[in-house]
């Protein structure tokens, strides 16, 4: 009797861990093609978290290396560059969006918004202050429509067996390289993540694009005559407009 007690009263107590659903996401279209006529491309990204918490969506690139030059003013005059400056683990890409602004998420949102992430990339700079750094990197890479954060956008669905669902949309933008990336939603209970879930997403070169990039990269030599070419009638085509317009006075 004493042992089937206790067995009764492990299997109440593993109860709410058992029955604690983790998160589900789905992401269309699963694959990005990089076209001539390419301007951007909205996701749609949806699935499941536990009923209740708030939702972060996140698309991001795999982290790189990024080597820039540090401006300084020489002899306290002119403007140039200075020391050599490396960036490390960046990814080329970071949208962020959340069901309400990242500062009412506790430490969830201060580790999942664009300020958690900037905290983990890493300095090589002989003289340059990395809490300076990082801020300016991230606003270049906002400028640059590479990385946002947005607040408000993910839309909550109805409740069903403990899960609530969700639905975000995330515009890849047109700077978009060729590669691998991830798109993540966590839910957000009490500050801290709750439940996660991943989906890759991939983007490809095709078309035009990947023709050229195929014969600059595979066949140097085609590429360079192809370069010449366009470059000689292009200048034949501008030449015979110029004249055109001459001939019309």
């Amino acid at each position: 009797m004493r042992r089937a007690a206790l067995f009764t009263l492990a299997l109440v107590l593993l109860l709410p861990l058992t029955a604690r659903a983790d998160a589900s996401l789905a992401v269309a279209p699963p694959q990005i093609a990089i076209g001539a006529l390419y301007d951007g491309l909205w996701l749609t990204v949806s699935g499941k978290v536990p009923a209740g918490a708030d939702v972060v969506v996140r698309f991001t690139g795999a982290p790189a290396d990024i080597h820039m030059k540090e401006k300084g003013k020489a002899l306290g005059l002119l403007w140039m560059n200075m020391d050599a400056l490396t960036f490390t683990g960046v990814p080329g890409v970071c949208l962020v969006q959340s069901t309400r602004p990242m500062a009412e998420l506790g430490q969830a949102g201060a580790e999942l918004g664009l300020a958690g992430v900037a905290a983990g990339f890493g300095v090589e700079s002989a003289h340059g202050d990395k809490r300076y750094l990082l801020p300016e990197l991230v606003k270049l890479k906002e400028e640059e429509g590479l990385y946002r954060e947005t607040a408000g956008k993910v839309v909550m669905g109805p409740e069903a067996d403990g899960m609530q669902s969700f639905t975000a949309r995330l515009f890849a933008p047109s700077r978009l390289s060729p590669g691998d990336y991830r798109v993540e939603a966590f839910a957000v209970e009490h500050g801290a993540v709750a439940a996660r879930a991943a989906a890759p997403v991939s983007a490809a070169l095709v078309g035009a694009p990947a023709f050229l990039a195929n014969l600059a990269f595979g066949h140097g030599a085609w590429y360079g005559v192809l370069a010449s070419i366009i470059a000689i009638l292009g200048g034949l085509a501008i030449g015979l407009v110029f004249q055109g317009k001459g001939g019309a006075h």
